[in-house]
């Protein structure tokens, strides 16, 4: 990567990017065939910046939990970075 973002993360949001409908964590570790414990993580940090949401509320365990890319809040992600870059 150009520009040092995680490939696990980019690859989780374009993973989500093409699944409108959302995915749980063991799907996208699944379908990356990464460890489940970094693909929660990643998922964490996403969701704390906005990049992802799910339909869970603040008490998940048990929970099936439905993450879905933000595209509104990775495009503005992606503007500010530009913006950021090439002034």
């Amino acid at each position: 990567m150009v520009f040092g973002v995680n490939p696990v993360r980019g690859a989780i949001i374009h993973l989500l990017s093409r699944h409108p409908e959302g995915m749980t964590s063991g799907a996208i570790h699944r379908e990356l065939n990464a460890t489940y414990q970094t693909v929660l993580r990643h998922l964490q940090e996403l969701e704390s910046s906005g990049a992802v949401t799910t339909d869970a509320g603040e008490k998940r365990q048990g929970q099936r939990v439905i993450y879905v890319a933000n595209r509104d809040a990775v495009r503005s992600a992606l503007a500010g970075y530009e913006e950021y870059l090439l002034g």
